[in-house]
Order: C-alpha cells, then structure tokens, then sequence
C-alpha cells in the first residue's frame, strides 16, 4: 500500500509539470495574442463620398463628429479609410465594390449615388452600411419601403432628408411677386434629383409658376443648360439636391449672372457660391445627425469580436 501511495504521488507530480508546461505553451502562443490583438484593434470604417462639394464635405464632417461623440475616435477605436468618386459614377461603383470586398466592419455612405452603388454590390457580402445625407432612399431601389420603416436590408440603416423644395419657392414669390418662369437643370439618371424635380412640378403648379427643365448627362453639360435656360426667358433658376449640378455650380451661376437671371437652392452652403438665396437642412447636422446609428452599427461590430459583451444596437428607421 505505501508503495501505490509513492506511485500516486510521484505521477501528480508529473501531471502537475504537464498541465503547467502546457499552460506556458498556450500563454505563448503566437496564435494566441494575434487573435487578442485582432479583438482590440480599431474597427475598419469605409466612409465613401461621392463628390467634393461643399455639402457633403459637410455631412462628411458632421459624421465623424457624431461617431467620435459616441466614443468612436478615428484612429482609436475607428480606423477610417476614406473613398471618394469626384463625380463620377464608373468610379462610385469600382469603389463600392472593393469596399464591400474588403475586410471592413463598417461602410458609412454620403449622397444618393454612392448609397446605391454600394446597396448593389453589397447583396451578398452583407457588410453592414449606414447611409445619410440622400433626399429619396425609399426611391432609390435598394430594397426599404416607404410605408414600412421596418421593411429594409438587415445590414443597412441611416435615414433620407428631402429638399423642402416648397419652402425655397414660396420664398422666391416673396422676393419676386411676380415670379412665372423658373428654370431648373437636373440629372434624371438621379432618383434623389427626380424626387426633388418631381416636387418642384407640383409645387409650381400650385403656384402658377412654368417649370422650365433641361436635363444634363454630366457635370459638363451644366453651363450650356445654364445657357439654354437664359435664352428660354427664364426669370430664376433653381438647382435642387442634384450631385451633377452641385459640382458645376460655380460655372452655373457665373452662367446666369451673365444673362442677369439669380439663381436660388436648397442647399444654404451654396450661398457661399453666389446664390441669391438658399433654404434648407444644416448638412453638418445632418451628418451629426447619423452618428446614433453609426454607433449602433458600430457596438454590433464589436458585440461580434466579442460575443460575450450584450448588446444595446438598436435598428435606426429612415
């Protein structure tokens, strides 16, 4: 019997230098401490602009300032690569793709155009992506109902901001009570554009003004649709949430003022640009205004790096 007892005791001490040795191993594992530094390493965030104009670049800002209000500093908790296609809608659709194709835990998106290249790309991948600073997204075909907040992508959330096309209109007849033609160049492979188009129709209907429209293909066409609006005895013209028109718009209102015609938006940052006058939403607002859901989207993402942590996301309504 003592001497079973010696084995016994002799064998534990050999399991004992086992387990420990084999707890060192583990410790020291490479493999290991990677996979601790993947879990503490910021999330990836694409934020993808369409074009540099003075209101996005505004929603841009207005963004990350409501992320970093939420806790989610760029280049602390967030490492965000920033895209942006300058116009040009070939180039939103390459960088939609190599985004959604990319190890990103987050896509942020700003305007219309690239909300639908990246919504496109984005069906099977399914990486999560929060959009702002779009007039019409229940009308740009990705998939959410108007009528239903809930009816939407799962991984997709943000919300649209429509022109208030009447209020700008009804200003214009105050500053001219005899206001009847007014011209407007837009860009009809737009859907935030026709929203706002198709608003202004109404509108002006209501308030016995003629419409005048000249629709443009690019950027480049904006000063001759300028041009062929003067010549129409067009008495103001307006430019709505149209991206094409937003990146000429300098050349457009040097086109009016040299046939003596003011031009007025919906965009009040375009007052800086020579605008008689412009009436609209605070696009820093509005981009501030999407950090809630940016941070919601973002605690999923580290609710999936850590499992363990409880949720508190919530699903953001348009």
């Amino acid at each position: 019997m003592a001497g079973l007892l010696a084995l016994l005791r002799h064998l534990g001490v050999g399991i004992a230098l086992i387990i420990a040795a084999a707890a060192v191993l583990l410790w020291s594992d490479p493999r290991r401490h990677k996979k601790d530094e993947a879990q503490d390493a910021p999330l990836k965030v694409a934020l993808v602009n369409y074009v540099s104009v003075p209101v996005l670049e505004d929603g841009e800002a207005g963004m990350v300032a409501g992320l970093a209000e939420a806790g989610f500093v760029d280049g602390r908790r967030i490492e965000i690569t920033r895209y942006n296609a300058e116009g040009d809608r070939s180039t939103a659709i390459l960088i939609a793709k190599e985004v959604v194709g990319r190890d990103f835990d987050l896509v942020l998106t700003l305007s219309t155009p690239v909300l639908q290249a990246v919504a496109n790309a984005n069906t099977e991948t399914k990486q999560t992506h929060v959009f702002t600073l779009t007039t019409d997204p229940w009308g740009a075909g990705i998939g959410i109902s108007r009528d239903d907040p809930a009816q939407h992508p799962p991984y997709m959330t943000g919300h649209g901001t429509l022109q208030p096309v009447e209020a700008v209109f009804q200003l214009a007849r105050q500053a001219n009570p005899k206001l009847k033609r007014v011209g407007v160049a837009w860009n009809p492979a737009e859907s935030n554009s026709e929203a706002s188009t198709l608003m202004a129709r109404s509108v002006c209907k209501d308030m016995g003004i003629e419409l005048v429209e000249v629709t443009v293909e690019s950027s480049s066409g904006v000063v001759e649709a300028a041009k062929a609006l003067v010549t129409r005895d067009v008495q103001a013209i307006w430019a709505g949430g149209d991206s094409t028109v937003a990146t000429a718009l300098d050349a457009m209102v040097a086109a009016a003022k040299d046939g003596g015609i003011p031009v007025f938006t919906n965009m009040p940052s375009d007052v800086k640009q020579g605008v008689l006058f412009s009436t609209g939403a605070d696009y820093y607002e509005v981009g501030r205004a999407s950090g809630p859901a940016g941070r919601q989207s973002t605690e999923r993402c580290v609710n999936r790096r850590h499992p363990r942590r409880k949720s508190r996301a919530r699903t953001t309504g348009y």
